[in-house]
């Protein structure tokens, strides 16, 4: 078992997205998750995801071709169903009896708004994946996804993409800037999720909410959610219709390194399908930043291999989000009857 695995224990028994629906064309597409190389390829009754290895001499599968629905290993053409089984061995020729003795394991998968989500977990699923992405179909708002991949593991990528303080550094002049502002907020644990309601008064997000997002200046309500075990939600709303959400999922790859899908979804006053390459470039350039951080502390924490953060009422965020964490690592029951509410404050 790979420390990865072994260190996230029941985390594991949960969706996570293999790759995005556009990612998988016609050929097979190779994944790696929780340190497992999967192969995914389309048949006409969905996706199938198994192990990439020929279980004959271990070749990957992934390097092989699709036909009939079926994948054919590359080396000696043993050729395997959606299911996993073996159907066909050409080294036994044309005659051989077509009993199934051969299988390869398979993962469960489910397509839904643009992403195609994997089970990992040892027992089958007994739910499709929860989360679905906002705003996918609602009339005015434009959405977008982008993949990147990060030196950090899923726990400090959710506090990273939650963390207002660490703007002002890291994305200076992109997002935030240095103000001595006050910025009181609530922090509310309940069903799995760390929901944070912000109440800095004329809040803004740099150039997007000056020029393009809230052209009227009418006042930005801003939260984030981190839904267990590893999604990330901001939202900043100006008004009932209009707004900005940045939603992540943190797909663990193996020890310190993740891959994020990130879904972009906006509506703007006017010109939103216009200032998409505006828009597209922006939030590319800020997550860049972000790539550059975590690449800063997941080394160092690998390096130093102590985690005994020092924290103040300031990281309440980030204490949340730790606890459900751990709590799910060895039983994710109590993840769900945490509940309660806290009120904090921060500097910016």
């Amino acid at each position: 078992m790979s420390k990865l695995k072994h260190e996230d224990g029941q985390l594991k028994e949960n969706w996570y997205i293999a790759c995005l629906s556009k990612e998988l064309k016609k050929k097979p597409f190779k994944v790696k998750i929780y340190d497992e190389l999967i192969v995914l390829f389309r048949t006409d009754k969905g996706v199938s995801a198994q192990p990439d290895r020929c279980l004959h001499r271990y070749t990957n599968l992934s390097d092989g071709q699709i036909k009939d629905n079926c994948i054919r290993c590359p080396y000696h053409g043993w050729t395997y169903d959606k299911d996993g089984n073996v159907i066909d061995i050409p080294s036994e020729g044309p005659h051989r009896d077509n009993k199934v003795i051969h299988k390869n394991q398979t993962y469960s998968c489910i397509e839904q708004d643009g992403a195609i989500w994997i089970w990992m977990g040892k027992e089958a699923p007994t739910t499709s994946p929860p989360w679905r992405f906002p705003k996918t179909s609602e009339n005015g708002w434009i959405n977008y996804f982008m993949v990147t991949d990060f030196e950090n593991n899923v726990t400090h990528l959710a506090e990273n993409f939650m963390d207002v303080p660490h703007t002002v550094y890291v994305h200076k002049n992109w997002f935030r800037n240095k103000s001595f502002t006050k910025v009181p907020f609530t922090v509310d644990v309940k069903d799995a999720r760390v929901l944070v309601t912000y109440e800095q008064e004329k809040d803004e997000i740099g150039v997007l909410t000056k020029m393009i997002l809230n052209p009227y200046k009418k006042p930005m309500h801003h939260t984030d959610e981190f839904i267990y075990p590893n999604i990330t939600r901001v939202d900043y709303m100006y008004g009932n219709d209009h707004g900005f959400i940045i939603n992540s999922q943190i797909t663990p790859v193996s020890d310190y390194q993740s891959r994020v899908y990130t879904y972009i979804a906006y509506k703007i006053v006017f010109g939103g399908h216009i200032l998409k390459p505006f828009i597209n470039f922006y939030t590319r350039k800020v997550i860049e930043q972000d790539v550059e951080i975590m690449a800063n502390q997941g080394p160092n924490l690998k390096h130093f291999n102590d985690h005994t953060f020092r924290s103040t009422d300031a990281d309440e965020v980030h204490i949340a989000i730790e606890r459900l964490r751990k709590l799910g690592v060895n039983d994710q029951k109590k993840v769900f009857e945490q509940s309660y509410q806290k009120k904090k404050e921060f500097w910016i």
